[in-house]
């Protein structure tokens, strides 16, 4: 396979699976692109020029305050897998590729190229279908979709607690005999797709091209399918699951089309306001312990965390569609955040993103120790950061601690590499340091502001 960087526009092509079935053709997991790495320019100019669109357009779906907290989760789920899990996921794929495989399927095949399309997207849409349908892994996607915006964005919005389960889904594919490099690559654009479908700008297809554009919609997954999966409206719910292809939801009783006559209310069914970096990790998981302690008996409390997350005991597996509240016309959650924090926890963020991009670049090179003290960092930096941005006062302590212990992780461990990123933390959080007392004090009055109006 060509490197990725010689192939012209590799990246945006990877974005809108685009590749041909030749520059897929890889033999060994050692010569698998990063698609995830060349694809976040294009990934940052979708954002951008979503962000300029709804400007002019006055649409609402898109917060900078919000984008900031979509980006931080992401990244931070990228370290996770990235620095500690490391491949780990792919351990079993491997094994059953290389024990018990049913076919060899040469890598270089159209028909195993065709194959790997299909395959990764069916066992995506099962994967996405029991994410919504069993309560403990619901709790590990109810973050991408408590966003009440919908923007491209929203599609860097994953949580950590996610990683555990989403491998199991695709080892069907090891079992088949589809080599795990063109696994890998082909899981990776199946992900990336899904990015520009996360948009409220598009029309339906058959509005920009009006032959064509019903063929696409019957057979792909478009912004207006997945519009309607991320509402919380009714009529929405436990919908279009597709990543690639919508085909699977028109199979499979799971398809709607979006009403134009009825306004999308974008978030979850008990949306909270809550934009705490670590706390959107953690809520959920909260809430369903409590669901399963108050249940009262062993059967009662194993249907909690395997049944939908609308059941209660007498009712369907998935619970009562009749108990679904009506949604329409609810306003969003704003939250206040002067323009000097804003720009505080902007920058700072700003920083960890490119650290984990460079340490992304060498992670093969350095230890787990190292990636294991990165990722920790990362998540320090979530908890401080995040309770500044929410003025959440428990959580105020750990910033200076973490503007602390970034100095030996820039000059004694190595954790950033770069001499520019070293230079740039080293300036940014010695300042920050010396500016804590003020910023404490600014960020104290918050939190007694914020507690007020909650009174």
């Amino acid at each position: 396979m060509a490197a990725a960087g010689n192939t012209t526009l590799f990246g945006l092509r990877a974005m809108m699976y685009g590749l041909t079935p030749q520059e897929i053709y890889v033999h060994s997991i050692k010569d698998v692109p990063d698609v995830l790495l060349w694809t976040r320019p294009y990934f940052l100019l979708f954002i951008f020029l979503d962000l300029v669109v709804m400007a002019v357009l006055g649409d609402k779906n898109f917060r900078l305050n919000v984008v900031l907290v979509n980006f931080t989760l992401g990244y931070t789920t990228e370290a996770a897998t990235k620095f500690v899990a490391r491949g780990m996921e792919l351990t079993a794929y491997i094994w059953i590729y290389y024990n018990h495989r049913l076919l060899s399927l040469p890598f270089d095949s159209l028909t195993t190229y065709v194959l790997c399309v299909i395959g990764v997207d069916l066992c995506t849409y099962w994967w996405h279908r029991m994410v919504h349908e069993i309560s403990f892994m619901w709790a590990a996607h109810y973050l991408h979709h408590s966003c009440e915006d919908l923007n491209t964005a929203v599609a860097a919005r994953i949580s950590i607690s996610m990683l555990p389960f989403k491998w199991v889904y695709y080892l069907p594919l090891a079992f088949l005999g589809v080599p795990p490099p063109l696994f890998i690559i082909h899981g990776q654009l199946n992900l990336m797709f899904t990015v520009w479908t996360h948009s409220n700008l598009w029309p339906k297809m058959h509005k920009i091209i009006p032959v064509l554009g019903h063929f696409i919609e019957f057979v792909f997954v478009t912004p207006s399918h997945h519009r309607v999966h991320h509402g919380a409206n009714k009529y929405c719910i436990d919908k279009n699951y597709g990543a690639f292809l919508i085909v699977w939801d028109r199979l499979f009783g799971t398809f709607a089309e979006e009403r134009e006559d009825e306004e999308l209310v974008f978030g979850v069914i008990d949306q909270k306001d809550n934009n705490h970096f670590i706390g959107l990790e953690v809520d959920p998981w909260r809430v369903l312990w409590e669901r399963f302690a108050a249940a009262k008996t062993p059967g009662d409390k194993l249907r909690t965390l395997i049944y939908g997350p609308g059941w209660s005991p007498g009712q369907p597996r998935l619970g009562n569609p009749d108990d679904i509240p009506d949604v329409r016309g609810r306003k969003k959650h704003h939250f206040e955040s002067p323009p000097w924090l804003s720009l505080y926890v902007t920058l700072h963020c700003l920083l960890l993103f490119v650290g984990i991009t460079e340490m992304n670049i060498r992670i093969s090179t350095v230890s787990m120790g190292l990636g294991l003290l990165h990722f920790a960092y990362v998540l320090l930096s979530g908890g401080s950061l995040g309770g500044l941005f929410t003025a959440h006062r428990a959580s105020l302590q750990l910033e200076p601690v973490r503007l602390l212990l970034s100095l030996p992780l820039c000059h004694l461990l190595h954790v950033f590499a770069s001499r520019p990123l070293v230079a740039c933390l080293t300036v940014t959080n010695t300042v920050s340091l010396l500016l804590w007392p003020l910023v404490r004090t600014q960020a104290l009055k918050l939190a007694a502001r914020k507690e007020a109006k909650a009174e």
